[in-house]
């Protein structure tokens, strides 16, 4: 979808900002199961909005960002590692089936898989950091917990994502702007759709008086 600058970062930036909200909101809400890497993981309803919407750099923008804000407010830089790396290759993984294997995988689908492979993704970059292989004792409970949160926020974001194509928000900001040089080029082409008449009746008027 191609959509003006300015209005497309607009966007950007309002998602952003309702993804770090949210993140940082989810950072409060207990878990019944006290598993490390077992999240609700909100935010990612609008890394599906993103995916619906933008492009792959956009979604990708939005979670690098999102990622990097809520892990110096809550849970601090050292795990940045594993939210970064989750919620990149996860996002990266809905994009691909978003986009190119939509036919066989629904928003709750989509939504399951990344979760799927954000918990696969941390409790890989965690066993390497650590250099022990039994965090990978912690794989099955992670992925259980993976299907039913990516069930969550993928009916979540689907109900999100239908009522923003009800309300046209992205195919309005895809409406071009008129930049100075097109100004410039209408601008001159009406003006010259002006002076043809004037000239034509000069021109008439000379031949009157030839006559």
């Amino acid at each position: 979808m191609n959509m003006n600058r300015n209005k497309r970062f607009a966007i950007i930036i309002i998602l952003v900002t309702n993804a770090i909200i949210i993140s940082f909101l989810e950072s409060f809400i207990p878990v019944p199961i006290p598993v490390p890497g077992i999240k609700l993981g909100l935010g990612n309803i609008i890394t599906m909005i993103a995916i619906a919407f933008l492009g792959l750099k956009d979604v990708l923008f939005i979670v690098v960002v999102r990622c990097f804000v809520v892990a110096i407010l809550t849970r601090g830089v050292m795990m940045l590692a594993f939210s970064l790396t989750g919620g990149l290759l996860s996002a990266l993984v809905m994009w691909l089936l978003y986009k190119k294997l939509s036919r066989f995988f629904s928003i709750k689908g989509v939504s399951i898989v990344g979760a799927i492979v954000h918990n696969t993704t941390q409790i890989t970059v965690a066993s390497f950091i650590l250099g022990q292989v039994v965090v990978f004792y912690y794989l099955p409970i992670l992925l259980i917990s993976a299907v039913v949160t990516g069930l969550i926020t993928g009916s979540i974001g689907e109900l999100a994502i239908n009522e923003v194509s009800k309300k046209d928000i992205f195919a309005k900001a895809a409406e071009p702007d008129v930049n100075g040089e097109e100004q410039i080029a209408l601008k001159s082409e009406k003006d010259e759709g002006e002076d043809l008449p004037c000239a034509e009746n000069k021109t008439g008027m000379i031949e009157q008086g030839e006559e």
